[in-house]
């Protein structure tokens, strides 16, 4: 069990670090349009913006720190980059059909980061990766009865638990 702890460890890194930068970058996009505003409002724009990056980045550490109140702001905040990806991916590449080739290469890697962010949101729902969240994989651990060679697994598209004997899996 120790090696599917690290497993779901090195998962939980990632989804941690890709929340951090992903919110860094969406912090500095916004940044960079409030700047080019020529509006009176822009700095009271600017200071709401760091407001709610205050926010973002205290879910962040929440998240990284596996807090449990933290676990459902993630996954909005998640969504929510996804959505500013997708967002800012299709108006680079309005700007970019036009002629910008710098637009263009920034709208394909915000399209294929969003993608791969969808990919990866079923994790949040994952009934293993939720237990050693909240710190109660030994309770699934106890509760399971599994027969010899039996090892637990969570089905790739309903993510129901199931007992798997892999050795005679063909």
């Amino acid at each position: 069990m120790e090696k599917d702890n690290s497993s779901i460890e090195r998962v939980h890194r990632g989804m941690s670090s890709s929340l951090l930068w992903l919110t860094l970058l969406f912090f500095f996009i916004m940044m960079g349009m409030i700047v080019s505003l020529q509006i009176s409002l822009a700095s009271l724009i600017g200071i709401l913006s760091i407001g709610m990056m205050v926010g973002l980045i205290t879910i962040y550490f929440g998240f990284n720190n596996r807090r449990p109140w933290a676990y459902k702001f993630a996954m909005a905040h998640w969504l929510f980059l996804i959505l500013i990806c997708i967002l800012i991916g299709i108006q680079n590449l309005l700007v970019g059909v036009s002629g910008d080739i710098l637009a263009l290469v920034m709208s394909g890697m915000l399209i294929f980061i969003s993608v791969g962010m969808i990919k990866r949101f079923s994790t949040f729902s994952n009934p293993i990766f939720i237990a050693w969240y909240l710190g109660k994989t030994n309770k699934i651990i106890a509760t399971s009865n599994l027969d010899e060679n039996e090892m637990r697994g969570a089905c790739p598209n309903c993510l129901s638990l199931l007992a798997v004997k892999p050795l005679e899996l063909h």
